[in-house]
């Protein structure tokens, strides 16, 4: 179960980024073009979710939340690709 950690987390990830409309073409350029900001508000309110509970956890000493490590492997290199490649797919 732990290997497919990664690709479940993946998968409910992308799921919220379709229920948030964030894999229209337009919603991105409209976010790279500064015009559109929802794909922002969307990362900023993850980014603040999350470091909330690895506050609130590290306060009840709650050690259920792995810290990340500078490790870079072959694992990462495959998930770059297979991001660039889907989000080229999406672009299209």
């Amino acid at each position: 179960m732990k290997m497919f950690t990664g690709l479940i987390i993946g998968a409910v990830f992308g799921f919220a980024m379709h229920r948030g409309g964030l894999i229209r073409y337009s919603r991105i350029m409209g976010t790279l073009l500064m015009r559109d900001f929802k794909a922002m508000n969307f990362m900023f309110t993850g980014v603040a979710v999350t470091a909330i509970l690895y506050g609130v956890f590290d306060l009840l000493n709650i050690g259920v939340l792995p810290r990340i490590n500078g490790y870079f492997g072959i694992g990462h290199i495959y998930g770059g690709l297979l991001f660039g490649v889907g989000m080229g797919m999406s672009g299209l």
